[in-house]
């Protein structure tokens, strides 16, 4: 009896386990759960069945129904019931409306969440197929990747109709914008000068609309009934505000084209500024997502209402994708992918190890693509965010994919450059089809058309930071043609970075560059003209083995050849590139001292002269930078040796160490100019030199455009000198600048700016024209960001009419974790050297004459300047300098229009003291509210020289020199 009681009692339990087995086995497959989860409910046209999808739901159970508004749910008669999916037709459905799924296990009835529904407009049914949200019907290229997938694929043929030409519109500085393109071909796109543009289909300003700050991301084109049947265009601008305007042709000015703006302020956050850098998405029901670097992702009803703010840990540039179902995905600089429903909450956040600037992309099946800072591009799971898999590229990726496609409309191919240069195709299970080497970083997005003959996704378009628009053939890759829109000005030619997007319009490819000009080459152009812009080479233009150092220009440009002449006050930079059989490699210098020998490199230069090295923190670039001017008119030859790193250890893009794959040797050889005349700046009594100094551009590392691509080009400047010595018998001197920032006034005009962000002194050397200018522990917020640098660096050669002459170059570097907020991210971005220590940054700038009717480098009248003051600093008290200012009556001068200051100079060297001249100057005013003192506080511990001149300034004329001496 007791073995069978023992067997009943074990198979009794037996049973138990396997019926508890089952039942987490028919919850886990979601044929039973305690707790029924709606995930989405895919849009749908009113009257149409919907489709709630999920897990939990059972066999069965009770759907209900509330109406927006209500709070009474109504029984819904479902047509389909499983475990994962319930379809049912609801008449009158409409956005806002909630489902709810209600299950019952053994009588236990359980509730799911409520789900919101995304209803489509009925007025889209006769839209182009591609745009099934709002936006211009019959649109060329209506927003930033073309329709809300963001797959940056038209149906567009690439068809040369004879007789067509490139043709280029210059505006006033720098475009980063994509252009878009409406159903009359007319074109519209973003400057850095501030202003909007609306050009003709060939390149004719049509009309320009000036907004208060830069313009760097694309506008969109609305459908019409949004705004009572006008047509209409929306853009982001730097200023805040998105700006929506009326297209009508009745609408003569400014006053009459703006039917509204939203202002970025109506949720503020605490952040660096509220400018709106991300392109702008449309919803299925007009409404509209753009993304601010004031930390916020905003939904905005179509008539400029807030609809609900989503709130992240960074800047916010990428357009959000739209999925059937009305989520939205998109990245942040904060690292995370998102994806959000149309109510604004989150469903699910996927971390990567870099910022994120791309814009996500939707594939045919849902999967999300989306490429990352960290080097990756990853493919995402739309249900759950898992990472299916990920490609990893030698650098960051900022450009967005475009998205191939079958004959049957299932993505087939996702296409994407790199800042390594390099352009991909990926299959969709990650998988390199083939790739391109430009040479130069990549931040264009790629779009897709049509071949002449009208096959879909046959022709892939994307710019280069060499100024290069490329066609290539989808099929293998190879090159259908390239233009080279290199402007033939010598000062923007070093400024032509492709880095905004193609739009395809009905005649050609319109794309915008660094230099501030706005392309349309048609299509084919290159194979149907001889245009010497033009290359119909199928291959690359790099060699196919090659293993050395290239020289690259101020601008960023890699040059193949050396250059025939580089300036006296040059930096030189060179680039480690490594291919073999056609394939470029991922090679670099040593990049960690402490695991590099001590003649990992060498760097030999005949004639001699005195320079520094330095490796940047990726290894790609050696930055030689003599400490001095070199000789004019001299042939030097620099032997570069060195050892070629592969490998290392990666963290997002961070790469440490590696192992070595052979050795290079460059000879590097180059003349300097002659002398260019005598040093033209100048200090008199009653005016001094002044000068514009503008158009930054600080292309290296390679993520600085990436990061700042425009906020360097929004900065403008008013320099002059302070004091000039006399030259020596070799034309050779020292000088003082003193900076400070301007801004352009209602007719475009630069004047002073009290409100800047800069104020700050140079100490310099000439020799002859050439000079060199040096700054050392200054902090300069560039876009808001106070950047604290070890040191500031600028070289040039000044001609006669207060020009720069083309090879001007900015040096600087900073402790990269003093950064504010950004700082850790920058090291797990790879841009410090050694890790985490500096960040070493090179670039170009302008510097012109400066032409105002404000006469900023001129002694005011009727201004005069009184007694100065000197309370010296002790190690535990602030002192400070005080000039009194004495205003004339009937004269006006305010430091509301003016920016005064008081400049300290080491009386025995004539040397600038560093001091925070930004944020240590302070000014009062009079009963009438003119300039009454100005005041420099000197913190306690400031180590200042026993003899000390002040120098006070109005605006930048140095109006009165005070000797100061401790006592």
């Amino acid at each position: 009896m007791k073995p069978t009681r023992r067997k009943a009692h074990f198979w009794k339990w037996f049973g138990i386990l396997i019926l508890a087995l089952a039942f987490v086995w028919l919850v886990r497959a979601g044929v039973l759960s305690l707790f029924p989860v709606i995930d989405s409910i895919p849009a749908v046209f009113s009257g149409q069945a919907v489709t709630l999808q999920g897990k939990g739901f059972g066999p069965g159970g009770t759907l209900t129904l509330t109406k927006s508004g209500s709070s009474t749910p109504q029984i819904v008669q479902a047509d389909s019931w499983n475990a994962s999916e319930i379809t049912a037709t609801i008449p009158n459905l409409a956005s806002g409306d909630a489902f709810k799924v209600e299950t019952h296990i053994l009588g236990i009835p359980f509730d799911s969440n409520t789900f919101p529904v995304v209803v489509k407009l009925p007025e889209l049914k006769d839209q182009v197929s591609a745009f099934q949200v709002p936006v211009q019907p019959n649109a060329y290229w209506p927003l930033f990747r073309y329709d809300q997938r963001n797959t940056g694929s038209s149906p567009q043929p690439a068809i040369f109709t004879g007789g067509q030409v490139p043709w280029m519109f210059q505006t006033g500085k720098g475009v980063f914008s994509t252009p878009i393109i409406d159903h009359n071909g007319n074109i519209y796109v973003g400057s850095a000068d501030h202003s909007f543009y609306s050009l003709s289909p060939t390149g004719k300003e049509n009309w320009q609309f000036t907004s208060g700050e830069i313009i760097d991301s694309a506008a969109i084109l609305p459908a019409s009934y949004l705004e009572n049947n006008k047509d209409t265009v929306i853009f982001p601008s730097g200023d805040g505000f998105l700006y929506c305007l009326n297209l009508d042709s009745a609408a003569t000015n400014s006053q009459d084209r703006l039917l509204w703006k939203f202002d970025a302020r109506v949720s503020p956050r605490a952040s660096y500024n509220n400018w709106f850098e991300g392109n702008i998405a449309v919803g299925y029901d007009g409404t509209l997502y753009a993304g601010n670097t004031n930390f916020n992702y905003y939904a905005i009803a179509p008539d400029g209402k807030l609809d609900w703010t989503y709130p992240t840990a960074s800047n916010d540039w990428s357009i959000a994708a739209i999925a059937p179902d009305g989520t939205i995905y998109w990245g942040s600089n904060d690292t995370y992918i998102r994806a959000v429903d149309s109510t604004g909450k989150v469903k699910w956040t996927v971390r990567t190890l870099g910022f994120i600037a791309a814009s996500a992309a939707i594939g045919s099946d849902g999967t999300v693509y989306i490429g990352s800072f960290d080097s990756y591009l990853y493919a995402l799971d739309p249900y759950d965010g898992h990472v299916k898999w990920k490609f990893k590229t030698n650098d960051h990726i900022y450009a967005s994919v475009a998205l191939g496609a079958d004959a049957q409309g299932n993505t087939d191919a996702i296409y994407f450059g790199s800042t390594d240069g390099i352009f991909y195709a990926v299959n969709p299970q990650g998988q390199l089809i083939w790739e391109y080497d430009t040479g130069d970083p990549i931040r264009s997005s790629a779009v897709l058309g049509a071949s002449p003959d009208g096959t879909r996704d046959a022709i892939v378009y994307f710019g280069a930071g060499n100024g290069k628009l490329y066609a290539l053939n989808t099929a293998d890759g190879t090159r259908r043609w390239s233009f080279d829109t290199t402007s033939s000005d010598p000062i923007l030619a070093d400024r032509n970075d492709l880095n905004s997007s193609p739009a395809l319009g009905p005649h050609g490819i319109v794309i915008a560059s660094e230099s501030g000009q706005v392309w349309q080459i048609p299509y084919d152009y290159c194979l149907n003209v001889k245009d010497s812009r033009c290359s119909i080479q199928t291959s690359t233009d790099l060699p196919g083995t090659m293993s050395g150092m290239q020289y690259v220009t101020p601008g960023g440009s890699v040059q193949l050849t050396d250059p025939a002449t580089l300036p006296t006050s040059t930096l030189i930079t060179l680039k480690l590139i490594v291919r073999d059989n056609g394939t470029t490699q991922d090679a670099h210098l040593c990049n960690t001292p402490l695991l590099c020998s001590k003649n990992s490199f060498t760097v030999t230069a005949t004639p001699s002269f005195d320079f520094t090295t330095e490796v940047s923190a990726n290894g790609a670039y050696l930055y030689i930078r003599p400490t001095g001017f070199l000789e004019p008119n001299t042939h030097y030859t620099l032997q570069v040796n060195g050892d070629i790193y592969i490998g290392g250890l990666s963290i997002g893009n961070l790469t440490i160490g590696g192992s070595k794959d052979g050795a290079f040797a460059k000879t590097f050889s180059f003349q300097t100019e002659p002398v260019q005349g005598a040093f033209p700046l100048a200090v008199s009594e009653n005016s001094v030199t002044a000068l514009e100094w503008t158009r930054l551009a600080v292309p290296l590392p390679s993520m600085m455009p990436s990061l700042n691509q425009i906020g360097f080009d929004y900065m403008d400047w008013i320099m002059a000198p302070v004091y000039v010595s006399q030259p020596d018998s070799n034309g050779a001197g020292t000088f003082i600048v003193w900076v400070i920032g301007g801004k352009k006034d209602a007719n475009g005009t630069l004047v002073p700016d009290p409100k800047s962000d800069f104020t700050l002194a140079f100490n310099g050397r000439y020799d002859g024209s050439s000079y060199i200018l040096e700054n050392q522990n200054v902090t300069i917020p560039v876009t808001g960001i106070p950047i604290p640098f070890n040191f500031l660096e600028m070289r040039g050669q000044l001609s006669p009419q207060l020009n720069t002459a083309p090879g001007t170059t900015l040096y600087a570097d900073t402790q990269v974790m003093k950064i504010p907020t950004f700082g850790p991210y920058l090291v797990i971005a790879g841009l410090a050297n050694n890790i985490y220590q500096k960040l070493v940054v090179s670039g170009t700038y302008i510097i012109k004459p400066y032409q105002s009717t404000v006469a900023a480098g001129e002694r005011p009248s009727g201004v005069t300047v009184g007694q100065v003051t000197y309370q010296p600093p002790t190690s535990k008290a602030d002192g400070s300098v005080t000039a009194a200012i004495q205003v004339d009556p009937g004269v006006t001068y305010s430091p509301n229009d003016h920016r005064p200051g008081i400049l300290l100079v080491d009386s025995d060297h004539s040397q600038a003291i560093y001091l925070d001249y930004l944020n240590d100057l302070s000014a009062t005013t009079d009963t009438n509210g003119n300039l009454k003192t100005i005041t420099l506080k000197l913190p306690a511990g400031t180590d200042l020289p026993k003899d000390l001149d002040a120098y006070v300034m109005l605006d930048v004329f140095p109006a009165h020199q005070a000797h100061l001496q401790t006592p």
